[in-house]
């Protein structure tokens, strides 16, 4: 199967090689992002790449669509984040082709795709066979970063298109650490009352060399971020998972049960998230932190 990996940043393009590898596929990328390419040819025999500007979901998916029309791919693949799955809808909808997201597996029958994916907000794996073309968002953390090293080659795209729609800019916001590839993450749930509460997080965090986060509630909801940890944001396997103040609702524990050792801080003995827990701690997290950073700080 030919296959088109589309993505903006290393780790998923080698997140990807485990895809292709899956489905014994012919790969190449595409990107917009001129400073990655040379580095994502060390991985993929051809790098189609253009800089189309600020991210527009029109002029993203005409571009990616004018790179499958040389490449003629069976696969289009993309990773299941905000842009991924807005490039992935544009570009099946001007090819015509099924779409897939949220793919935790991939094999394929014959000439038959089959893919494993999330559903019921994460709670249960559907397996669907589905005959190429095929568009697919992998989940964060789904695969493993695969290895591979060829002499691949650059190819710079001629790509000019207008848009009908106007895009501004907002700069994402910095929280340190990425929690997708970190060994410790930190997260806050609907227990921390107050958007300044979240540098006793950010401390814990710090302290054990971490990532924070947070759940869906906070960032969607309560705009404390730009991310969250859960089925519909990102997905980790971190060595060591605290959650601070989360109640444990499906959405957001199946991102975060691939952690080796799950930690719990919570007031409440009956919470969901005591159930996924390796260990646990019923008390108020507003005296909890302050003793657990002090101790860890060997201040007491």
């Amino acid at each position: 199967m030919k296959i088109l990996c589309y993505g903006e940043d290393i780790s998923w393009f080698k997140q990807f090689l485990t895809a292709v590898d899956k489905i014994h596929g012919e790969a190449a990328a595409v990107t917009t992002k001129p400073d990655i390419a040379e580095e994502v040819s060390k991985y993929y025999e051809k790098v189609y790449v253009a800089d189309v500007g600020i991210f527009n979901p029109e002029v993203y998916g005409k571009f990616v669509a004018k790179v499958a029309d040389e490449v003629n791919p069976d696969v289009f693949i993309a990773p299941c984040t905000n842009k991924g799955r807005v490039v992935t809808g544009m570009y099946s909808g001007l090819k015509g082709t099924a779409c897939v997201s949220d793919v935790m597996d991939l094999g394929v029958e014959g000439d038959t795709l089959v893919v494993t994916r999330l559903v019921y907000g994460g709670t249960a794996k559907a397996t669907i066979k589905v005959k190429p073309p095929v568009s697919i968002c992998i989940s964060p953390g789904a695969f493993k970063e695969g290895e591979r090293t060829v002499s691949g080659q650059v190819v710079n795209v001629d790509f000019k298109v207008e848009s009908k729609v106007k895009v501004e800019f907002k700069p994402k916001e910095v929280t340190g650490n990425e929690p997708d590839k970190a060994d410790v993450v930190v997260v806050a749930g609907r227990g921390v009352r107050n958007k300044e509460d979240l540098n006793m997080i950010m401390e814990l965090a710090n302290v054990l060399h971490g990532a924070w986060s947070v759940t869906r509630p906070l960032a969607a909801d309560y705009g404390w971020t730009d991310t969250w940890i859960g089925i519909s944001g990102l997905v980790i396997t971190p060595k060591l998972y605290i959650g601070v103040g989360v109640s444990g609702q499906p959405h957001h524990i199946i991102g975060a049960r691939g952690s080796k050792v799950i930690v719990a801080i919570n007031k409440d003995p009956e919470a969901p998230i005591f159930e996924e827990a390796d260990y646990g701690i019923v008390g108020d997290l507003y005296k909890v932190l302050p003793l657990l950073i002090k101790r860890l700080k060997g201040e007491t």
